[in-house]
């Protein structure tokens, strides 16, 4: 006799062990359609094949999206297994700054509108993170106050805009929004500095991430960007990068190098806690540093899924830590429901 097929739970996990994924993304089968519709004009190519969506969008990036990313009783019986109460949802490069700003605006509407659907349907499983079209500021903040207004706890961006870096004083109306908002940003990298030297053996992604995060938030902290909007919450994917482990750096070039000193007050290290984290390292060294680094309560779990660079079982890392029940509790929820403006609840 067959064995019956178990099938995926639509609550939470059992709330002793909540945890919440604040870095995951996901692709919407209609989002999907207008992509492969709307792309290629633009230089980003889509194709069906197999139950899988195939997108390219330069010679050194491309995705294979099987049906984890736009299937939901998939998706949660992915969470259920990789035990993940909550989860955030939130595009991936791409992104959307490739396309003219019509279709930009037009392709974040069908994305966020999607995933708000998604997290409607299933309250207690996962919470949307809006997509923006950043290549036109005023239509990324229209569409911010729409997602937000539609259930969006926060805003996904890539840490640069065709090459403007977030401290770009453009990106001004979206930061006073999300202050007003109470919205946080959560920055991904996208289109690394380099990675044209980075084509091979996957350097792309496990050395261009980390090192195009870090000069993200290097250069909002240099250029004064945190000072000028003290209530603006930024979170950086896959541990801050490689920011927690040259802020040192930073901080002497402050010491001897005028023009290091010329937008901010204190040294660079001072605004290390003004950042979240997320989880994201790959090995217990990184991350016992990292919370360190940072405090606890800056920290939050995350995953990366579905994508085969995701840090799988993640609560496991933290349990080798030795961390306090209360500082393990943190970041694997509290944090997380507090940023999002969640009940503390499982």
């Amino acid at each position: 006799m067959p064995a019956k097929r178990r099938r995926a739970r639509t609550g939470p996990p059992d709330r002793r062990d909540a945890v919440v994924d604040v870095h995951s993304h996901v692709f919407p089968t209609p989002f999907l359609q207008a992509l492969k519709r709307e792309g290629s004009a633009h230089g980003v190519r889509v194709e069906a094949r197999d139950g899988e969506w195939l997108i390219w969008n330069s010679p050194h990036q491309s995705a294979r999206i099987g049906p984890v990313f736009y299937d939901v009783p998939a998706r949660l019986g992915a969470l259920d297994r990789w035990g993940i109460s909550l989860q955030a949802l939130s595009l991936s490069p791409p992104m959307l700054y490739w396309a003219p700003p019509a279709l930009g605006r037009d392709l974040a509407q069908i994305f966020n509108d999607e995933i708000a659907a998604i997290c409607r349907a299933h309250p207690l499983r996962f919470v949307p993170l809006a997509t923006l079209p950043l290549q036109d500021v005023d239509a990324a903040v229209t569409e911010a106050e729409r997602a937000a207004r539609a259930g969006c706890r926060g805003v996904y961006v890539g840490t640069n805009v065709r090459g403007r870096y977030l401290d770009a004083p453009e990106f001004a109306p979206l930061f006073e929004l999300c202050e007003r908002l109470g919205l946080p940003v959560f920055t991904h990298p996208l289109n690394n500095a380099g990675e044209d030297r980075m084509a091979q053996w996957h350097l792309g992604n496990s050395v261009g991430n980390p090192g195009e995060t870090a000069l993200a938030a290097a250069r909002l902290i240099m250029a004064g960007t945190l000072d000028r909007f003290p209530r603006l919450r930024v979170v950086l994917a896959h541990g801050g990068g490689s920011l927690p482990f040259i802020v040192a750096r930073l901080d002497h070039a402050y010491a001897v190098r005028r023009e290091a000193r010329t937008a901010i007050p204190r040294r660079p290290s001072a605004y290390l806690k003004r950042f979240y984290f997320d989880t994201i390292t790959h090995g217990d060294t990184a991350l016992g540093f990292l919370i360190r680094s940072a405090g606890p309560a800056r920290v939050m779990l995350g995953t990366d899924h579905p994508y085969d660079m995701a840090d799988a079982f993640p609560g496991r890392r933290l349990r080798h830590l030795g961390l306090s029940t209360d500082a393990e509790r943190a970041i694997c929820s509290r944090n997380a429901r507090r940023l999002l403006g969640l009940s503390m609840g499982a």
